[in-house]
């Protein structure tokens, strides 16, 4: 047989592939039987097992148990898969293992074992799996065994393997030389030494064995087995909404594998790609999926980048010193002194100050890398030239990859500006001539936070938010049904995925690591053995999985309002309707909240705190923000105070109104929550300050509708002694209805900066006099919207649905945001 380009198909099955004997015969099922190369790994556990046994040797205990179930599982193996004729294939395997337990024995003797002995130990898992499936093989067909170790030479340069391609190639030629086959097992993983002892080509070998083969083959494509679908846009475990990237370019291929595409071992592409075969990445348990092709060529996606991989427990390295600045050579040194101790960089990163140079290496060889450094250029610390050298062990590095990258704007911008919205500090960052990579140092703790997040900043998957409600009575309960009711619209057409993963009310809380399940929640809740705890719910909510998180606090509580600070330290986001936190808190408290959240750069967003779901906070922060100033407020800012007023002025007591608003659900249980003005005057704060007005309620004259005579008496009695309050109002309502006039109930900042809550007369034709039922309606005079043309909000003002609206919008302002 002669070696000809595109004869062979090569396959390379790693060890969770051969498992068992089921893997085995699935093996068979995937193959073709004609023209095929295949290398394969170990049985799945026989390399580790056979480590821990040199191990346990060489600490002089005793190794034969686990030598032993390890025969007895490949004689099992041989006796499901190979019924008959399997006598010699027993008798060679049986031999291996009493050779391995002489070596085992030496081993505990001499408390010691050598690397050409681990070597050499290690690679027996390759030859057994090779020799079982090409003997199973061959019940069905012509299949040969090829002991790779026999033919491939294989030396260390630089710590990287390499192989003699032309001894190899020639040694290949004589072995195929005469024999006819049409399937070739290979082992992988082993090789020889360029003085002909058997070796091993370190982690991932096989794969790289299947490379080597399929190159020395001249093959026509070579498909690598293993136990996922491809690769991943992203590590899956760590990004759940990671899909399989269809087409990748060899170079692409390259940055992913080695940031640390688990699937893809870098040296494996280096063969492929020098003969332009191409390579398949497939699931042997999924055989029909489409796995990842890699290929010469790199296809156009809708995705800027391809996938986002990263490389953990790394180390970055930081000189700093006057010394470095225009001094030639510098660099040059500090790395042939990385170099001479065989420690690899695997980033770097210099300022254009040239003040300080900072590179990445493997946490491994941070130790030697800095006390060689400090030794070799003792001479220029002790001259202060070099300032310092200092070491980070607890680093990541995160690694965006994409050939649509190159040349295109904006690149790194998006991803500094993704990571620092989920608070994701960069420690360096580093871009490769060719544009296809760009990495970033972070810290280890937040590597899931980026990969999230980068993963969702460039649409390879929804932007999740990781939601937690508190208080899901009427407008909680709304909003969880406006979610629900949205949630794939936003999803297929924004790629917003909102994911409320806890709810908790006084007494319960219902967690979830995923979604809630929202058309059960309340049923689950109820059944919830969770008792309401604010450290623990905040603390699930802050989840690894999901880089930005949001608290919705949808109570009248104080007493929650004054944990959003704590909030606000974590990074958490924070929605709300509650008017303490903005309204009624000091002014102090106010302000330490508003500079936390900028502090660690997370938002507080509270638009449904006035008039409900009106776009009152938002339009007055748009205003002020492109320059205007508010020169005057007015509001009728109670839905509750607004249909009452406006039924007073067609002729109704007070007292039946109020009743009436009570039964509609227009007031709080206790209906002189919303007669004494205070919650009025809390509005009006959040207004004030959000005008730039240091104010607090004691500064606001509020007139109380309640009288003192009923203000400390029971609920009950209060709705008794009701009436008591017809009289006086009735002789307000007629006495501005003699100046043709209507009241309202407004709260007021005025031009000389003052606040008020107060009834107020206003003529017919007034604004105000428009307002029907619950209606809210906001005057906002400013230098630009002044004299007869001030803006007029309008709208709803009270009620569950349009608050809970006016939270789910800060919801999706905040999506938008990050």
């Amino acid at each position: 047989m002669k070696i000809v380009k595109n004869h062979f198909i090569t396959h390379k099955f790693g060890g969770s592939s051969l498992a068992d004997a089921n893997r085995f015969k699935a093996v068979k099922q995937i193959l073709s039987g004609k023209k095929e190369i295949i290398v394969v790994s170990a049985i799945k556990g026989t390399t580790s097992t056979l480590q821990h046994s040199l191990d346990i040797a060489r600490e002089g205990d005793n190794y034969l148990p686990d030598l032993k179930v390890l025969e007895d599982r490949h004689i099992a193996l041989i006796n499901t898969l190979i019924s008959k004729n399997s006598k010699n294939l027993l008798k060679s395997i049986t031999e291996d293992f009493e050779f391995i337990h002489n070596i085992l024995n030496t081993v505990k003797t001499i408390r010691s074992y050598a690397t050409e002995i681990q070597n050499f130990v290690l690679g027996f898992g390759e030859i057994w799996s090779a020799k079982i499936l090409n003997a199973y093989l061959n019940l069905y067909g012509n299949s040969e065994y090829l002991d790779a170790s026999s033919i491939l030479y294989s030396y260390v340069e630089n710590e990287v393997v390499c192989i003699d391609w032309e001894k190899s190639y020639a040694e290949l030629v004589q072995f195929v030389n005469n024999k006819d086959f049409d399937q070739l097992v290979v082992t992988g993983f082993i090789a020889k030494t360029l003085s002909g002892q058997r070796t091993i080509l370190g982690r991932n070998g096989s794969d790289y064995s299947g490379a080597i083969f399929a190159k020395l083959f001249k093959a026509k494509c070579l498909y690598i087995w293993t136990d996922v679908d491809g690769i991943y846009t992203a590590h899956p475990q760590k990004v759940k909404s990671a899909f399989v990237i269809e087409q990748l370019s060899y170079k692409e291929a390259h940055e992913l594998a080695y940031f640390g595409a688990s699937v893809l071992y870098p040296m494996t592409v280096l063969p492929v790609e020098s003969e332009n075969i191409p390579l398949y990445i497939k699931n042997s348990f999924n055989p029909t999926a489409k796995g990842t092709y890699i290929s010469q060529e790199s296809i156009i996606t809708p995705y800027m980048i391809k996938g986002i991989t990263y490389v953990s427990d790394i180390a970055l390295i930081n000189i700093e010193g006057a010394g470095l600045i225009g001094v030639a050579g510098t660099a040059a040194r500090i790395f042939q002194i990385l170099k001479d101790i065989n420690v690899s960089v695997i980033l770097i990163s210099q300022a254009s100050s040239e003040h300080s140079i900072c590179f990445a290496i493997n946490n491994r060889k941070m130790d030697l890398a800095v006390k060689t450094l400090q030794e070799q250029l003792h001479m220029q610390i002790s001259g202060n030239l070099v300032g310092k050298i200092t070491a980070n062990p607890d680093c990541s590095i995160v690694a965006a990859v994409g050939e649509e990258m190159i040349g295109a704007i904006g690149v790194a911008g998006k991803i500094c500006d993704t990571l620092a919205k989920a608070n994701v500090n960069i420690r360096a960052i580093a871009q490769g001539s060719s544009e296809r990579n760009i990495s970033v140092v972070i810290n280890n703790s937040d590597i899931n936070k980026a990969l999230q997040a980068l993963h969702a900043g460039f649409y390879l998957s929804s932007k999740t938010l990781s939601i937690g409600l508190i208080g899901p009575g009427a407008i909680g309960k709304t909003l969880l049904k406006q979610i629900s009711d949205e949630l794939e619209h936003l999803k297929t057409k924004y790629q917003v995925n909102l994911c409320v993963r806890g709810i908790m009310d006084s007494q319960h809380m219902l967690l979830e690591n995923t979604a809630i399940n929202l058309n059960k929640w309340e049923e689950n809740l109820k059944k919830s053995k969770d008792a309401a705890n604010m450290t623990q719910f905040t603390q699930h909510i802050l989840s690894d999985d999901v880089p930005n998180a949001v608290i919705i606090d949808c109570t009248a509580s104080l007493e929650i309002s004054k944990k959003y600070l704590d909030f606000a330290k974590k990074g958490i986001n924070i929605i709300t309707p509650n008017k303490h936190a903005s309204g009624g808190s000091t002014l102090e408290f106010y302000q330490e909240l508003k500079s936390t959240v900028r502090e660690n750069n997370c938002q507080y967003l509270y638009e449904a705190t006035v008039c409900a779901g009106l776009p009152i906070i938002n339009t007055i922060s748009d205003l002020i923000k492109t320059g205007d100033e508010i020169t005057a407020i007015e509001g009728v800012v109670s839905g509750t105070l607004s249909y009452i007023f406006s039924e007073l002025a067609i002729g109704r007591k007070f007292s039946d109104v109020v009743t009436d608003a009570k039964k509609l659900g227009y007031t709080e249980p206790d209906p002189r929550e919303d007669l004494s003005g205070k919650d009025i005057g809390r509005k009006l704060i959040c207004l004030a300050r959000e005008i730039g007005y240091d104010v607090s309620l004691n500064e606001i004259e509020i007139v109380n509708l309640v009288p003192p005579s009923l203000r400390k008496c029971t609920q009950e009695e209060f709705m008794t002694r009701l009436t008591q309050c017809d009289a006086s109002m009735h002789e307000m309502v007629e006495e501005a209805n003699k100046n043709d006039k209507k009241l309202r109930y407004v709260a007021s900042i005025k031009a000389d900066k003052t606040f008020s809550v107060a009834i107020q007369s206003y003529a017919k034709d007034h604004p105000f006099n428009r307002l029907r039922g619950t209606d809210n309606m906001l005057i906002i005079h400013s230098k630009r919207y002044c004299n007869n043309q001030p803006i007029i909000i309008q709208g709803p003002g009270a009620g569950a649905e349009v608050t809970a609206a006016g939270v789910f919008a800060d919801l999706l302002r905040l999506s938008a945001s990050i």
